[in-house]
């Protein structure tokens, strides 16, 4: 290994930096490095190699380069990636997110690499902006000093939304690649959802009009698990849909731009963002609220507060769906920032109530939705926080006559939870038509009396309860 290192070493120097003035013409070889693998852990240890690619096309912000013994894209498809690049994802792209790095070759064109990979479709590599030096000294790596999107020929044919996502990524560590925080020198770029936010973000961007309305979520990641952990990045449309969503709702391109020079990491970089953008919410507060909109995204509601204008997708999956109660007590678990909804429906008048326990060394949070099936319209969304034996008790005193559905949407907001982590909870929820009904006048109320049991019965016009250990009166002819 070491010697083969030695050898990647001076081969660096070969061809690489004899071209750092030159102005690449088509037709021209170069010699590049292979992905370094410094930001992606399970690919430790794999080895780099020298790639020899032709220069196949040379456009106004990008050259396309093709390693010599890959499969080789028609040159119209080239042509046409160059086009796009050219006349549409740069110009936009870094009028949005910010200009492209040029640290070493004094030549602000990105190179477009296409390799024999199996590994991936597409990877930006940070050690590939750094100097070979560092990289090496840090890492044991080697760096082409070079602002490389890398793509694998296979995946050619779907260059465009590979090209744009590399490309966030690219422009997004040029913005945002200081050693933060302080004690982890060696962190060079943004936590992962957030990287992987901007990079979903900038291919819809450029790829897709998101001005446009009610465009179909084809991957529909909410429909299929809700409980995902957003800040471990585990899956690209959860991260899209949120910056999608804190892009509508937050300010904007202005969001976007905020964000992406912001030098904060993580979730401590959204409440930055939002505190200098002015608003009130904490990033627990939008990240309720992009948990409500997840499951009702309707438009007519509260302002729109709780929809996406870009998206439309089916309505998030359900861990459970009751329609007896009561229900007996249901145990689960949430991971971190990832949510449950759970569903209590009847066509019942009788009160429910549903109790929420967590476990009490989680922070949770919980919202539930109001819904009139009948009509299809969102009721109300009432937001609690639990108290402090980390319980809630909703009382539904209105079930079955303005709403008839309640979705109990459980968050967990614990920043301490590790990626493997879950906070536990349990809940249970019961009918309480049984109990007595409060503040009713005399006119609400009629008496008569059951022979079929020693007790009375009281109806009302909102619910029927059920009185006993009265004396049954003699009611003949009232």
């Amino acid at each position: 290994m070491k010697k083969f290192l030695i050898y990647l070493l001076l081969l660096s120097g070969i061809g690489i930096t004899e071209r750092i003035y030159a102005q690449i013409q088509e037709g021209d070889t170069l010699q590049f490095l292979s992905v370094s693998y410094i930001d992606w852990p399970p690919l430790w240890g794999t080895p780099q190699r020298v790639v020899n690619a032709i220069c196949k096309k040379a456009g106004s912000h990008c050259y396309v380069f093709v390693e010599d013994s890959a499969p080789q894209p028609s040159q119209a498809k080239i042509d046409t990636l160059v086009h796009r690049f050219d006349s549409k994802y740069f110009p936009l792209l870094t009028t949005l997110y910010g200009h492209v790095p040029d640290e070493f070759d004094n030549d602000s064109s990105v190179f477009i690499l296409v390799l024999n990979e199996s590994n991936w479709g597409g990877y930006f590599d940070p050690g590939q902006q750094m100097a070979d030096t560092f990289v090496y000294s840090h890492w044991g790596r080697h760096s082409s000093e070079r602002e490389i999107i890398y793509i694998a020929a296979d995946y050619f044919n779907y260059a465009s939304e590979v090209v744009t996502h590399e490309f966030g990524h690219l422009l997004h560590w040029q913005q945002d690649h200081s050693p933060e925080p302080i004690i982890n020198p060696v962190k060079y770029w943004e936590d992962a959802w957030i990287d992987e936010g901007f990079s979903t973000f900038a291919a819809e961007y450029l790829t897709n009009d998101i001005t446009q309305e009610g465009v179909v979520d084809g991957n529909a990641f909410f429909n299929v698990n809700p409980d995902v952990p957003l800040i471990y990045f585990q899956d690209y449309d959860q991260v899209l849909l949120w910056t999608m969503f804190m892009y509508e709702h937050f300010g904007g391109d202005l969001y976007i731009k905020t964000l992406i020079s912001e030098q904060a990491n993580g979730i401590l970089g959204v409440r930055k963002t939002l505190i200098n953008l002015g608003y009130s919410e904490t990033f627990e507060d939008a990240f309720e609220q992009w948990i409500i909109a997840n499951y009702i995204d309707n438009p007519d509601f509260d302002g729109g507060k709780y929809y996406y204008h870009h998206f439309d997708f089916p309505t998030a999956h359900v861990t459970y769906t009751h329609y007896n109660f009561p229900t007996g007590i249901k145990t689960q678990s949430v991971t971190p920032f990832g949510a449950d909804y759970n569903v209590f429906n009847t066509t019942s008048a009788n009160p429910l109530t549903i109790t929420f326990n967590g476990d009490s060394t989680f922070k949770f949070r919980l919202a539930f939705i109001l819904i009139n099936s009948a009509t299809a319209s969102v009721v109300d969304v009432i937001k609690m926080q639990p108290d402090h034996q980390n319980t809630v008790i909703f009382n539904a005193d209105s079930f079955g006559i303005a709403y008839n559905k309640i979705v109990m949407s459980v968050m967990s907001v614990d920043t301490l939870l590790g990626e493997t982590e879950t906070a536990g909870y349990s809940y249970h929820a019961e009918s309480t038509g049984a109990g007595i009904q409060e503040n009713i006048s005399d006119d609400d109320i009629l008496i008569f009396p059951n022979p079929a049991s020693n007790r009375l019965l009281i109806r009302t016009d909102k619910l029927l309860q059920v009185k006993s250990n009265y004396e049954i009166l003699n009611l003949t002819g009232k």
